[in-house]
C-alpha cells in the first residue's frame, strides 16, 4: 500500500512541475510577443514619419521641377525679367544706382 502512494506522489510532483514548467513557458512566449508587437508598432511609426517627410519633399522637388520647366519655355524677355526677380528676391542685388531702403523696425 505505502509503495502505491509514494508512486501517486511521485506521479503528482512530476505533472506539478511538468505543469509549472509549461505555465512559465507560456509566460515567457507571451512576454516575447508582446515586446515583438510593441517594438514592430514603433518600427512602422517611425517609417511612417520618414514615408511622410519623404513625399513632402517630392512635392518640394516637383514645383521647383514645374518652375524650372516653366522658365525653359521663357523667351529672352521673359528669361531677363526672371533673372532680375530672382537676384532682387532671392540674393538682394539692386540696379546700379537704385536707391534701397531696408525697414530696421523688422515688419
Amino acid at each position: 500500500m505505502k509503495k502505491k502512494k509514494n508512486d501517486r506522489r511521485k506521479n503528482s510532483d512530476g505533472k506539478r512541475l511538468a505543469k509549472v514548467f509549461l505555465s512559465g513557458l507560456v509566460i515567457v512566449f507571451a512576454f516575447y510577443v508582446v515586446i515583438t508587437l510593441v517594438h514592430q508598432q514603433v518600427e512602422i511609426a517611425e517609417k511612417k514619419a520618414q514615408l511622410e517627410e519623404l513625399n513632402e519633399q517630392i512635392v518640394i522637388q516637383e514645383v521647383k521641377n514645374d518652375e524650372m520647366n516653366r522658365v525653359n519655355e521663357f523667351d529672352d524677355a521673359e528669361n531677363a525679367e526672371y533673372i532680375e526677380r530672382v537676384a532682387r528676391e532671392e540674393f538682394d542685388y539692386s540696379k546700379q544706382g537704385e536707391r534701397v531702403f531696408i525697414n530696421v523696425a523688422g515688419e
